[in-house]
């Protein structure tokens, strides 16, 4: 059962996850000054640290989800698909957050970037709680993701003008995309067998 809006504790702790993320990209964006890595490129932040922020932040967000939803979340699949692909669009945009310090150089990549981990993070705050008509929009936004991707590291596209490279950041961005179109599916195909049920109940209680 979906939602309709947080609770307190668990708005206090998905605000708590989204800061730590916010921090640790802006220390990463102080280190690209610092040392230097300003080179139109890839930067040389530490992929490593950029992981454990990245997980840090999503597993303190879900502390208040699982302090007050624990015993709803084993019964209830889809709310707890519900809040993995608001986890998964808090992870990815927290990863596109650390390609935009690797493309600072470059205006379109950055802006695209800048753009779209936006999105995602201000999806995280809603997919719990939005009607269920928006995960269509999540799945295009995950979709396209997904296929700019592919595409950039296979041809050279306007305005970019040659071909990416692949990159730990960006592989490890699409793991984490894919599994959010599969929980995705997962949920709305769960949502038409739950409507399907629905619609037999009342048609069997009108006869």
């Amino acid at each position: 059962m979906r939602r309709e809006k947080p609770t307190i504790t668990e708005l206090s702790f998905l605000l708590c996850g989204f800061l730590v993320i916010i921090v640790g990209w802006l220390a990463d964006l102080l280190g690209v000054f610092e040392l230097n890595t300003l080179t139109g490129g890839h930067s040389t932040g530490t992929l490593q640290l950029r992981i454990f922020l990245t997980m840090f932040g999503v597993a303190f967000a879900t502390i208040g989800v699982a302090y007050d939803n624990f015993p709803e979340i084993l019964s209830d699949g889809e709310m707890a698909k519900r809040y993995l692909v608001s986890f998964l669009f808090l992870a990815d945009g927290s990863l596109h957050l650390y390609a935009l310090n690797d493309h600072l150089g470059e205006a379109f990549p950055a802006a695209f970037f800048g753009v779209f981990s936006g999105l995602q993070l201000a999806a995280a705050f809603l997919i719990p709680y939005a009607h269920k008509d928006l995960d269509w929009a999540w799945l295009g936004i995950t979709a396209f993701l997904i296929g700019a991707y592919v595409v950039t590291r296979t041809v050279s596209v306007w305005p970019i003008g040659y071909v990416e490279d692949l990159d730990a950041l960006g592989v490890i961005s699409k793991v984490v995309e894919v599994l959010t179109v599969l929980f995705l599916l997962s949920l709305m195909q769960s949502e038409r067998v739950a409507r399907r049920k629905t619609a037999k109940v009342a048609a069997v209680s009108i006869r």
